[in-house]
């Protein structure tokens, strides 16, 4: 009986045993389980932190190929109105050829001003059909207009291709992006459009110098003011003067030592290259006197006399008041008229006008503000144009860091 207990013990215990063993190997398993646990979390960590990269790098590539695409379509829009400019030139060149065999049909009206179609040019084959020259689909028409300068010619192109392209005209541009009712800009009067306000975008670059427009004219020609090149300085007139009994020159414009000068700087290029007067055109110009006593702006009737068919003259005082959008500017020697006035920064000198009351005064004009000076005194002079309505938009916004630029 002892025997059988003892043997009853002895497989109790190697039981317990067993299962200590058991629960031991299942501990190490356990622990084991836990460790390849962990590695497995390191290694997915490790993983998500390359996929992180990839990501990034797919995504600047992406940005990349946005950036370069982008650049390609300007580049491209560039070219084509690049290629469109082009045709322009190749009409021209091809109204030119045309006339050059056909004199007689350079007779212009009294505007003298005429035009050729395109189509006359192709069909005569001094130009190749429109589409040789331009993208596939677009249909073009265009026009050369030709006016009379002096003894040469002035050659304008116009060329439609619908949405792909249409030259733009730079009087055009200049409404367009300016126009306003009661800020700085350009305001219509009486068919004419002028620029008021102290800060305006009416720089212009031509002949290789800034200009200022000071207003678009009833016929779409340009008038502008040049206002970076130092101005030189003289007298308006020095002649005798029998009121005065000594050379205090005399007050009219149409015989003066001044309009001499104009006359001298058009025929030697001292203001425009010679290659650049085909933009000019002719002009009357507000030559009527202003009594002395400060008369209302608004009274103000320059246009009574008129000096015809100039190509460079002066500014006339109205211009110099009238951009002033000061409630006090109402009269013309009102020094409130400097504010608010894109001219109230320029030593504008010499004036077309002269005084009423005497035979040797003149206006003159310093920051947008006239005074009456003696004719023979010497001041600046800064000239002023007017160029062709049918001149075309090249570049710029007016600004003076990006003034517009003509289209040759």
């Amino acid at each position: 009986m002892e025997e059988e207990n003892k043997k009853e013990n002895v497989e109790e215990t190697e039981q317990k045993d067993e299962i200590n063993e058991e629960t031991e190997e299942l501990d190490q398993e356990e622990f084991t389980y836990n460790v390849d646990n962990n590695n497995i979390n390191n290694d997915y960590n490790k993983t998500t932190g390359k996929s992180s990269y990839i990501y990034i790098l797919i995504g600047f590539l992406i940005l990349v190929i946005i950036i370069i695409t982008l650049v390609v379509i300007v580049n491209k829009k560039e070219k084509k109105a690049s290629g469109y400019s082009d045709v322009e030139t190749k009409l021209v060149n091809a109204a030119k050829k045309y006339y050059q065999k056909y004199p007689e049909q350079l007779q212009q009206n009294e505007e003298n001003v005429i035009s050729i179609e395109a189509e006359k040019l192709i069909q005569n084959s001094y130009l190749k059909p429109f589409s040789e020259m331009v993208d596939k689909n677009v249909e073009c028409t265009g026009y050369v207009k030709i006016y009379k300068n002096e003894e040469s010619y002035s050659y304008f192109p116009y060329l439609n291709c619908g949405n792909a392209y249409k030259s733009k005209k730079l009087n055009e541009k200049i409404i367009e992006e300016n126009l306003v009712g009661t800020e700085s800009g350009l305001y219509k009067e009486n068919n004419e459009y002028i620029f008021k306000g102290e800060y305006v975008n009416n720089y212009v670059k031509f002949n290789n110098e800034i200009w200022r427009i000071l207003k678009i004219n009833d016929d779409g020609s340009i008038k502008m003011i040049l206002i970076n090149k130092k101005p030189e300085k003289m007298v308006w007139d020095d002649r005798y003067n029998v009121e005065r009994s000594g050379n205090t020159g005399k007050n009219d414009f149409s015989i003066s030592r001044i309009l001499e000068d104009l006359n001298k700087a058009y025929k030697e290029h001292t203001y425009i290259n010679k290659e650049n007067t085909e933009f000019l055109v002719k002009k009357d110009w507000c030559i009527g006197k202003i009594p002395e006593e400060g008369i209302e702006i608004s009274n103000l009737n320059l246009c009574t006399e008129t000096y015809k068919n100039l190509y460079i003259g002066l500014i006339n005082v109205e211009e110099v008041l009238k951009p002033s959008l000061e409630e006090n500017c109402k009269k013309v020697f009102d020094g409130a008229c400097r504010n608010y006035n894109y001219l109230s920064t320029v030593n504008i000198g010499w004036t077309i006008n002269a005084g009423s009351n005497k035979t040797y005064t003149v206006y003159n004009a310093n920051q947008a503000s006239v005074t009456v000076k003696n004719a023979s005194t010497s001041s600046v002079i800064r000239p002023v144009i007017n160029i062709n309505p049918d001149t075309l938009y090249k570049d710029g916004d007016g600004t003076e860091t990006k003034p517009y630029i003509v289209q040759k």
